[in-house]
C-alpha cells in the first residue's frame, strides 16, 4: 500500500526530469513524498473513525453497564466489543503513525522533494 501511495502523491518535484517508472517505490521518495503518504493513512484512518455512530467511550460504558448489555443477544454483544476493538486498534495505529512522523522528523514545513533522484532516501530511523 505504501508503495502506490508514493507514486499517488509524487509532484513534479519529485519527479523531475525521469520517468515515473524508473523510482523505486519500495523505499521513500523524499521527505515530503513520505510526510505526505503517512498523512494521507492518518487521514483516511480518522475518517474511518468517524463514521462510527459512536466513540469508543460510548462502547467501554455500554459494555461496563452489565444489565443493559445482557439484555442484548449474543452477536450484539460480539459487535459492540468487535466495534470497540477496531476502533482501538485504528486509534492505536494512527498515534503510532504520528510518533514516527515525529521521530523521523516528517512534520513541519520545508521537507524535500526528490528532484528526479530515482534511487529513493534513508530517512532518519
Amino acid at each position: 500500500m505504501l508503495e502506490y501511495l508514493r507514486l499517488m502523491v509524487m509532484t513534479r518535484d519529485d519527479i523531475g526530469s525521469k520517468a515515473v517508472k524508473d523510482f523505486d517505490y519500495s523505499r521513500a521518495i523524499s521527505s515530503a513524498n513520505e510526510a505526505a503518504v503517512l498523512s494521507s493513512v492518518i487521514a483516511a484512518i480518522t475518517a474511518q473513525l468517524e463514521k462510527f455512530p459512536n466513540d469508543e467511550a460510548q462502547d467501554v460504558a455500554l459494555i461496563a453497564d452489565k444489565g443493559l448489555f445482557k439484555t442484548l443477544s449474543k452477536n450484539q454483544r460480539i459487535a459492540v466489543r468487535h466495534r470497540r476493538n477496531e476502533k482501538r486498534l485504528l486509534k492505536r495505529t494512527r498515534a503510532a503513525l504520528e510518533k514516527e512522523m515525529v521521530r523521523r522528523g516528517l512534520v513541519g514545513e520545508g521537507l524535500k522533494r526528490a528532484g528526479g533522484d530515482v534511487a529513493g532516501v534513508a530517512l532518519d530511523g
